[in-house]
């Protein structure tokens, strides 16, 4: 399987070759039995905005000299704060991993101004606009990976993913072309991306109102999809959570995802995209037993 990915990760948009780049890690605060780091990078892939062309890295590492499994985690794209990531670092950190979550293009940090809400310039009013900033969440990501990878506390064979909503989005595309992490649960995240964005009650009526069609949408993301990277992700494992009554991320959407990934695991949920909060007071726990099975973690 492995040359597959590798001929996968050599070609098309999501395309990253390692080469030295300059990270700085600093400690930025410290908990029982915890150290937190924040570290910088530069993005591989340019934008024209100074302040989204840095990312931002924070790690949770426990104490002791590891190496420890790790969860990368991928947030959703417009929220103002870290709310419904927290309930789920919290538990992983609670159960023994290191855990990074990825501040994603004009999140937090990132946002060209301080007064734009954290995310919102992701929406490019464009076609192509708005598939440069999925590319580049992309390739942030796999930066990021890259990093985690070479961290001497850090198991490289143990280091999965977990998204919600674009993190959802943004995780199954870079499961399907990246090597190193070896399980996926991808949170309220679908395939089929240019039909998803059009029928989206996110961002449908928005790219509508531009002009934007559908046909212009699947030319600019080709190679962004996993359905582009089915054949390759044909025994990948991952645990898919879907929604029944989401109107963000359409049904069939959610089913195309378990269609790029026919080895995936799917559940549906009752409840929609935003009323699924109420499953927090359980799924977190649920997450985190399915990544420890699926990464040889033993729980604490």
């Amino acid at each position: 399987m492995l040359p597959l990915l590798l001929a996968a990760a050599l070609s098309g948009p999501l395309d990253y070759r390692p080469q030295p780049f300059s990270a700085q890690a600093r400690q930025s605060a410290s908990s029982p039995g915890r150290r937190l780091y924040e570290i910088n990078f530069p993005s591989p892939l340019k934008s024209r905005f100074a302040a989204n062309n840095t990312v931002w890295l924070h790690l949770s590492l426990p104490e002791g000299d590891g190496p420890f499994p790790c969860v990368l985690v991928l947030p959703v794209m417009a929220a103002p704060n870290l709310w419904i990531e927290t309930r789920f670092i919290r538990r992983f950190e609670k159960n023994g991993f290191a855990v990074a979550w990825l501040e994603m293009p004009y999140q937090f940090h990132r946002r060209p101004d301080p007064l734009v809400p954290s995310g919102q310039v992701f929406l490019s009013r464009t076609a192509k606009g708005l598939a440069f900033n999925f590319r580049q969440s992309a390739l942030d990501s796999r930066r990021a990976l890259h990093w985690l990878s070479g961290h001497p506390r850090i198991d490289r064979g143990r280091i999965g993913l977990f998204g919600i909503s674009l993190g959802a989005l943004v995780g199954s595309a870079v499961y399907s072309v990246d090597p190193i992490p070896s399980y996926g649960v991808f949170l309220l995240g679908g395939a089929g991306f240019h039909e998803l964005i059009f029928e989206s009650a996110m961002t449908g009526p928005f790219v509508r109102s531009l002009g934007i069609g559908a046909e212009e949408l699947r030319l600019a993301w080709q190679g962004l999809d996993p359905l582009d990277y089915q054949a390759s992700n044909k025994a990948k494992p991952a645990l898919l959570i879907n929604t029944i009554w989401d109107r963000v991320i359409p049904a069939s959407n959610a089913r195309r995802l378990k269609e790029a990934f026919p080895a995936a695991r799917q559940i549906w949920l009752p409840l929609g995209h935003y009323s699924a909060l109420l499953h927090l007071i359980w799924i977190p726990r649920y997450v985190s037993r399915d990544l420890s099975r699926h990464l040889g973690h033993e729980l604490r």
